[in-house]
């Protein structure tokens, strides 16, 4: 199971570097949601988390809860990732973080 943790954790990594270029606000939080989502839906289509529907097998919080306004000032965007990479209801809990916002 760490493997596919670490690929996943990995991947949301690579394909959101893009954020340390653009300010941290509701529409980056929202596109990076969307796209974490999309990503983990497309792995729930090809068989590797376990599930009938997206919403059994996986779930991304990216709210107040985790990314406090102090926390976004600071340039920080954190993405808490759910996954049934195992059986039905059996979640991987992992969090990603990514500085945004940085731009010289």
């Amino acid at each position: 199971m760490r493997p596919s943790v670490n690929f996943i954790k990995q991947s949301i990594r690579q394909s959101t570097n893009w954020t340390a270029v653009e300010p941290n606000d509701d529409r980056l939080q929202t596109s990076v949601k969307t796209m974490v989502t999309s990503f983990l839906t497309d792995l729930w289509r090809r068989g590797m988390l376990v599930g009938t529907s997206p919403d059994q097998v996986f779930y991304v919080n990216r709210d107040e809860t985790n990314n406090p306004p102090e926390e976004g000032v600071q340039g920080k965007l954190r993405i808490e990732v759910g996954a049934a990479l195992g059986r039905p209801a059996e979640f991987i809990t992992f969090e990603v973080s990514q500085p945004v916002g940085q731009s010289s």
